[in-house]
């Protein structure tokens, strides 16, 4: 195993993380949908979206032609601000 990125994986790694976004998603919306587990656990259920918005944002970036552009449409800040950061060094 080589130490050398290669880039060609990164579409097929995007595609994955869309794919864990969507089921993530609806398996939030599918929670949501029972009023009495979503009164029992908004937090959990926040915190499912917030991985699915993340794995979302991860896969744009990384099937952007220009990832490091890319990185600044990301919506969720501490997000951005974690990759700008390792963009940079």
């Amino acid at each position: 195993m080589s130490g050398t990125a290669n880039p060609g994986i990164y579409p097929a790694i995007a595609a994955s993380l869309g794919a864990l976004a969507r089921d993530t998603e609806g398996m939030g919306i599918a929670l949501c949908s029972d009023p009495e587990v979503a009164a029992r656990h908004m937090e959990q259920l926040q915190a499912i979206d917030r991985i699915s918005q993340s794995l979302r944002e991860v896969s744009r970036v990384l099937a952007a032609s220009d990832p490091e552009a890319a990185i600044g449409d990301i919506c969720l800040g501490d997000l951005r601000e974690t990759l700008e950061k390792a963009s940079a060094g």
